[in-house]
């Protein structure tokens, strides 16, 4: 004898069917939120995809003081690279950061850096409108790194400094919606090439 198929109540099968709308809704839900609240989280600030990054940055080395350190930045493949060599005979820093541009800080809690380093220390530097101090925090490189490196500086890692001199923090806040200008530099007093590969840099929120 052939089997014969059972038939659910009209009722069950509509059951059914409302339960797996429900459960694809939620899911979408789900997955709005996700997508939303890393939105939310990481912002981009430079990926050096645009025709001509080159026009965003400068270069400060310790030329302007007398020094003998050379140092630059080029684009490679929608890459920045920051290199050169640095002299202690005289400042022995050299620089990289934007020109003023709004950034959109207010409600961030740091930045966050991918890199591919030579086993140098670098320091990450804010700058604010109409604020003569600038605001750094070192960061560590591995050298022959295969892979990429991220570096997650929360602001609260920032000491403020005027050519060299230490700023007390208290008196010299760092003003996040302020902030207009970011960069690189090396000053780990030490002399030698460096080099410094950098794929992109983000502004990120806690919450």
């Amino acid at each position: 004898m052939r089997p014969t198929a059972t038939l659910l109540p009209a009722a069950i099968v509509l059951g059914i069917a409302l339960i797996c709308l429900q459960a694809t809704a939620s899911a979408a839900e789900d997955k709005g939120k996700s997508e939303k609240t890393e939105s939310s989280e990481r912002v981009t600030l430079f990926d050096f995809s645009e025709a001509d990054p080159g026009k965003k940055w400068i270069t400060v080395n310790d030329n302007v003081m007398g020094g003998r350190s050379k140092g630059g930045f080029t684009f490679k493949g929608d890459r920045l690279l920051f290199a050169g060599s640095t002299n202690t005979n005289g400042g022995g820093f050299s620089s990289i950061r934007t020109r003023p541009v709004s950034l959109g800080l207010s409600g961030k809690d740091g930045v966050m850096i991918r890199f591919k380093g030579d086993g140098r220390t670098y320091k990450f530097g804010l700058e604010m409108a109409g604020s003569r101090a600038t605001y750094r925090a070192d960061f560590d490189t591995k050298a022959d790194s295969k892979g990429w490196q991220v570096a997650k500086i929360p602001f609260s890692a920032f000491a403020a400094g005027w050519r060299g001199m230490k700023l007390p923090r208290d008196r010299y806040p760092l003003e996040r919606g302020k902030i207009d200008s970011l960069g690189v530099m090396i000053y780990d007093k030490k002399d030698g090439p460096f080099r410094l590969q950098i794929d992109w840099i983000k502004a990120y929120s806690e919450e």
